[in-house]
């Protein structure tokens, strides 16, 4: 059973409230409070919709019988401070889990249109922090025990974003019995700590593979750490293609791949005409001044960077569009925590140029790769995703395991927060099957 201990300053600041960037000078007060500090704070503020979270050993709004336990904090790869990724981890607390079969049952059963029960009855958390935040600056200890009998299920963002994004499945996901939910912020990307990264390889091959080992190697060293024998490594986005990676480079560890609408699946239609012709559609046009910049490491995160106080209200644009059908709370605390984690130190992010090209094509395809894939095998798509679907279909038939493809409705490419009840429902499906064959 892992031990994770808080790290508490010895003075400990209190995290503010949210701003709100339709205030005026919001932009500006977001500008100038940027820190590890704030990029904590703005974390904590999703995590704590959690009732079981706990923040330097204080949790309010839990029960006193509650048995199920989540804490945030980074994990040293290295002990030498330098490579550091950002851990939560949901675990039970002795050898009891939080609901029975027949419970989960029920939960698979629900509709989030049920007129009795509520969306966020059926999520676990309400739009009010239900822990105290007054303490932040956590470190991560980890004590693993093995226990074979314990699976795990290890969450990875995609790009752009952190482990606070699947703020709203935490809970339904973490009352599977049997099991310990992990998520992670990628090496570079989120609240990890932010190398250097440069890749001193020239040829396409070859700096492809050096940047897909920066991240897939320190989830290996991350893994041994926790002593985790096998996991169920679910990856969003970005996150999918490196999930998918890992489970190429390190067969033995992954017992299910779970892929949530991943990037990279497709060969790109301009190199590849006949493959693109069975789709019918017609080939896009990329203007040859995206190229550059695309191919000159520009990343949206960098000119976030440059805009300096404009960049707060450029992000509170995107997230009261795109996210406009949550809670105007959660939108806010979206746009504060997109913004910290995207104006921190640049690093992995500069990975996504190397391992795609302009359009998201991948420079190495997953569709000449996944036929090596030797663990069962489930992609998730937003029926109104801009990720196409039947790239996963095209791979499926080149696979040599069992292969799922499924489409979550009423949700776009973040369908984990767009669909979140009907999200955790087709991942607990997944979970149940390895637990049912273990």
């Amino acid at each position: 059973m892992a031990s994770v201990s808080s790290a508490i300053l010895s003075t400990p600041p209190i995290i503010p409230p949210a701003p709100s960037p339709y205030v005026r000078f919001a932009s500006l007060r977001h500008w100038f409070s940027r820190s590890e500090q704030t990029s904590e704070a703005a974390e904590a503020r999703l995590l704590s919709r959690l009732a079981y979270f706990t923040l330097g050993g204080k949790t309010l709004g839990t029960p006193a019988d509650s048995k199920t336990t989540a804490k945030v904090g980074l994990v040293d790869l290295d002990n030498n401070g330098i490579r550091k990724i950002n851990t939560l981890v949901i675990d039970q607390k002795g050898n009891d889990f939080a609901i029975d079969s027949g419970s989960i049952s029920s939960l698979l059963s629900s509709s989030k249109t049920d007129s009795h029960t509520s969306e966020d009855e059926l999520l676990g958390f309400t739009h009010i922090p239900q822990t105290d935040l007054k303490v932040q600056s956590n470190t991560t200890t980890v004590n693993e025990s093995k226990n074979s009998s314990i699976k795990n299920l290890v969450m990875c963002h995609g790009f752009g974003a952190g482990l606070g994004f699947f703020y709203r499945n935490y809970h339904g996901l973490s009352q599977v019995p049997g099991w310990k939910i992990y998520s992670i912020d990628w090496l570079g990307m989120g609240r990890s700590s932010r190398p250097r990264f440069t890749i001193k390889e020239k040829e396409v091959d070859k700096y492809v593979e050096e940047t897909e080992n920066f991240f897939v190697d320190s989830l290996e060293k991350w893994r041994e750490i926790h002593k985790i024998d096998k996991m169920t490594l679910l990856g969003h986005s970005l996150g999918g293609y490196l999930a998918a990676v890992y489970a190429l480079k390190y067969p033995t560890r992954v017992e299910r791949l779970i892929l949530v609408s991943p990037v990279g699946v497709p060969r790109n239609p301009q190199n590849d005409p006949e493959f693109h012709n069975s789709d019918g559609r017609s080939i896009r046009q990329i203007p040859g001044w995206v190229i550059r910049l695309w191919n000159a490491n520009f990343t949206p995160q960098l000119i976030l960077r440059w805009l300096g106080p404009l960049g707060p209200s450029l992000v509170s644009k995107y997230t009261s569009r795109r996210f406009s059908h949550l809670e105007e709370v959660d939108q806010l605390d979206l746009h504060d925590y997109i913004y910290h984690i995207s104006t921190a130190t640049g690093s992995g992010e500069y990975s996504v140029t190397r391992l795609l090209e302009p359009g998201a094509y991948a420079r190495k395809p997953l569709i000449d790769r996944l036929h090596e894939i030797k663990m069962p095998t489930t992609f998730l798509y937003g029926e109104d995703d801009w990720m196409d679907f039947r790239a996963a279909e095209k791979a499926k038939k080149l696979m040599n395991v069992p292969v799922k493809v499924e489409r979550i409705p009423d949700a776009g490419h973040h369908l984990y927060l767009d669909n979140p009840t009907e999200f955790n429902r087709a991942v607990i499906k997944e979970m149940l099957e390895v637990s049912n064959k273990s």
